[in-house]
């Protein structure tokens, strides 16, 4: 898999998503195995995820040097977020973490699937 595969990928999961009514991503391939990724999501209810990813692909495996899927209502209040910024080393998943309205919490190394199987689990109830 190169960048440019995984990118397509990306734009087939987001449109077999049936919580996604409009979306719009960016693509950047700095070279045939690393890139850059930005997007948003527009959701059923209103709410809005908007992403990035910085990829580097070695030995078919995905690399996320940098990730940031921002969950936010439709008024622009975080709901939740899920970074690896290497900012909260108290955290024991360092430097993976998510953030809500009450604090910072550990998080595995997630990916933009595992972010919308979890958004599908709550706007599907």
């Amino acid at each position: 898999m190169n960048a440019r595969e995984y990118y397509s990928h990306i734009e087939t999961t987001i449109n077999d998503c049936p919580i996604v009514t409009h979306f719009s991503t960016e693509f950047d391939e700095i070279d045939q195995f690393v890139g850059y990724l930005k997007g948003k999501l527009d959701l059923m209810d209103g709410s809005i995820l908007h992403f990035i990813e910085f990829i580097e692909i070695e030995n078919e495996i995905v690399n996320r040097l940098k990730y940031k899927y921002h969950w936010q209502s439709e008024n622009g209040e975080l709901i939740e977020r899920w970074d690896n910024v290497p900012h909260h080393r108290e955290i024991d998943t360092f430097p993976h973490h998510k953030h809500d309205k009450k604090g910072v919490y550990s998080s595995s190394n997630v990916d933009l699937k595992t972010i919308i199987d979890h958004l599908m689990d709550k706007l599907l109830i």
